[in-house]
């Protein structure tokens, strides 16, 4: 799993990540969330583009990092999943809590009317 986050503005940012989202990542995930609120970053844009997969732990790291962020949907928005994460996250309801866009640019237009 390859992360990488950029900024947008003080408190926002696009973090991507690159492959399975697992019990093998979900940490590295964490850990990033963990930081950029550290930083001051209060608004979160998870690009999902190019993850294949997300599993239970995956799924856990997105719900750790929406908590760290204060536990609004509107503080951790996610862009464009594939399909099998796009199945996951209807099957275990997920998609009422999390706000998911199809595109990051959808994601950062959703940030203007908040």
């Amino acid at each position: 799993m390859e992360i990488t986050s950029k900024s947008i503005s003080d408190n926002v940012s696009i973090v991507s990540l690159n492959g399975a989202l697992n019990a093998r990542s979900a940490e590295e995930a964490k850990q990033t969330f963990r930081h950029l609120v550290e930083q001051g970053v209060s608004r979160v844009i998870v690009d999902l583009q190019e993850v294949p997969f997300i599993d239970s732990s995956g799924l856990a790291a997105l719900v750790s990092g929406l908590k760290t962020l204060g536990g609004e949907a509107s503080n951790l928005k996610l862009a464009a999943p594939q399909s099998q994460a796009r199945l996951l996250f209807e099957l275990t309801m997920f998609d009422r809590v999390f706000e998911i866009h199809d595109s990051v640019d959808d994601a950062l237009e959703s940030l203007d009317q908040v």
